[in-house]
């Protein structure tokens, strides 16, 4: 099953981060990583109050691999440099695919990604019987859908985690905004709380 490291970053210091953002590419390479958002100033707030300063979204093809390359002697080492240059979270996410369905490397995409918290389930099941027809009607596809986050760095422990891709950010944002995604959002509200915000692509 296709895996998802997201990772919540605050730099501290610039000039030491830049040598493991100079390095990280190889580490993660080697273990067939595409990143899918990388960098500063990349995300919007859609609802509530999360807003990463620096946001990464890399897909690998299992969970597996996922923790082969994060606990590697290579990336161990990149990640004490790392960590000694900023602060944050950082979580592995199973993915909906049994492999990552890409025919070519990823272009700068949009994404949809939320930290939800279910308060009333049958309510919220309305909610998720009708959304996938939306996001279909815009070109998107779940690459996250429901999965509980598993942290690897910081306090962050999402109980439902949602990524959505679309091909550009305009699409995902005309499809929160767009009409029939407004009306299952007000039961999506009713049901749950959480955070949403808009990424994008590198």
């Amino acid at each position: 099953m296709s895996a998802y490291v997201i990772g919540d970053i605050k730099v501290s210091d610039p000039d030491t981060y830049a040598r493991y953002a100079a390095g990280v590419p190889a580490s993660s390479g080697a273990y067939g990583c595409r990143y899918l958002v990388r960098g500063q100033d990349r995300c919007e707030i859609a609802e509530g109050g999360w807003l990463p300063e620096r946001l990464v979204l890399a897909e690998y093809q299992d969970m597996e691999t996922v923790k082969a390359w994060y606990y590697s002697p290579e990336y161990t080492k990149l990640r004490e440099i790392r960590q000694s240059a900023s602060t944050g979270n950082l979580i592995f996410a199973e993915g909906i695919d049994p492999e990552p369905v890409r025919d070519k490397e990823p272009e700068a995409g949009g994404y949809v990604i939320a930290d939800i918290e279910i308060t009333d389930m049958d309510t919220y099941a309305t909610y998720r019987a009708g959304v996938p027809d939306t996001i279909a009607a815009h070109g998107g596809r779940f690459l996250v859908r429901g999965a509980e986050g598993e942290p690897a760095e910081g306090d962050w422990a999402p109980k439902r985690v949602v990524v959505i891709e679309f091909e550009s950010l305009e699409l995902a944002k005309a499809w929160y905004h767009s009409p029939e995604y407004s009306e299952l959002k007000k039961i999506r509200q009713t049901a749950s709380s959480g955070n949403v915000i808009f990424a994008a692509g590198i």
